[in-house]
């Protein structure tokens, strides 16, 4: 991490889309500042105000003395190209630029099961987040939330108290506890995990930041549980992205007079997994770890390529099939799927038939 790293991961001078873009363009940070200006502005991305303001912006006193306390707080910066970034990260739908964090990230192995649910919970909402967070944490299993009041906070408690890890995503920069009385956890989650941020310091926790906060936590996540949630809530949201992203979601059930247990109700109803208890909640988890994270035939076991090689080769088959319906089936970049397919023609996987129409060769 260093000054314009953290410059271009604070400023507001770009949107996160036009960061995004700048980076698959000039691979880093470093490689965006070394260009000219000519070449960046021939891309049409930026403008040359928002260009100029940010070539202000990054020597400015302001930024040099936010640079400075962010590290004196013991606080991390990961940008998309580090090998730090969590790999789960990369490839959802408007992935993050980077990261800023308090603690330790995730390790690629980890088993990660995000927990949400309402802020006003009900007594059974609090003791169920809790009891499922110590359980999961004591087989293994590390928690995910966004360390809002009721159920978010009582989950982070359960995976503390059961000694595992937990990591909290905040809607806001990650040196502001919000809300206030999650301070306990605030400054206890570092010490077991992180907190986590795409927003930069200083950043207040405003409505419309919590949906993109919510899409980081399924994305992390293996599997959604929804405790508890009304009809419409911010955990409906976030299982709404955890489906999108193909994960698996588990709703506690509950009466059906009871508004916090319409909207888990309806997940249910709408084909989710039930939470029957922990113990069969920890069963199906591993046993679907036990068949894989990819459903691979004979045929795709068989071949020697990464894991997103094969993420792109199998959604290709022996009919033809354009980049831009595969870009569809696989959460990646334009550029990195082109990588990918250039790779796997080399390697004589894959054969154009006709312009950017890709068939499977036979292995």
């Amino acid at each position: 991490m260093n000054t314009e790293e953290f410059a271009f991961a604070s400023t507001r001078q770009f949107t996160r889309g036009k960061k995004r873009k700048l980076l698959e363009i000039f691979n880093d940070v470093q490689g965006f500042l070394n260009a000219s200006d000519k070449k960046i502005l021939s891309y049409e991305i930026v403008t040359e105000e928002e260009l100029k303001a940010f070539h202000k912006e990054v020597p400015s006193l302001k930024m040099q003395e936010a640079f400075r306390r962010f590290t004196e707080a013991g606080y991390r910066l990961t940008m998309v190209y580090d090998k730090d970034f969590p790999e789960q990260l990369r490839y959802i739908h408007e992935p993050p630029v980077a990261l800023f964090y308090n603690g330790t990230l995730p390790e690629c192995t980890e088993k990660l099961v995000a927990i949400v649910g309402a802020r006003r919970c009900t007594a059974y909402g609090r003791v169920m987040s809790a009891k499922v967070a110590s359980d999961l944490a004591k087989h293994g299993y590390s928690v995910v939330s966004g360390m809002a009041y009721g159920v978010d906070g009582h989950s982070h408690r359960g995976a503390l108290e059961g000694g595992g890890r937990t990591y909290a995503f905040v809607a806001s920069g990650i040196d502001i506890c919000y809300p206030e009385a999650n301070r306990d956890i605030y400054e206890k989650i570092p010490e077991h995990g992180a907190v986590i941020s795409e927003f930069a310091p200083g950043t207040q926790p405003l409505p419309e930041f919590f949906p993109d906060r919510n899409r980081l936590i399924s994305g992390l996540s293996q599997t959604v549980l929804v405790i508890e949630a009304r009809e419409r809530s911010g955990s409906l949201i976030t299982a709404d992205f955890a489906l999108d992203q193909g994960k698996d979601v588990y709703a506690l059930p509950g009466k059906i007079t009871d508004p916090l247990s319409a909207g888990c109700n309806k997940l249910i109803w709408q084909g989710a997994g039930i939470i029957r208890s922990s113990e069969a909640l920890i069963e199906e988890l591993e046993l679907g770890e036990a068949s894989g994270d990819i459903v691979l035939d004979d045929e795709l076991k068989k071949l020697d390529l990464t894991k997103e090689e094969l993420m792109v080769y199998s959604a290709f088959d022996y009919n033809a099939k354009s980049i831009d319906e595969v870009q569809s089936e696989c959460s990646m970049t334009l550029l990195e799927i082109l990588g990918i397919v250039s790779s796997l023609c080399q390697k004589g996987y894959l054969k154009e038939v006709f312009l950017n129409n890709y068939v499977r060769n036979a292995v």
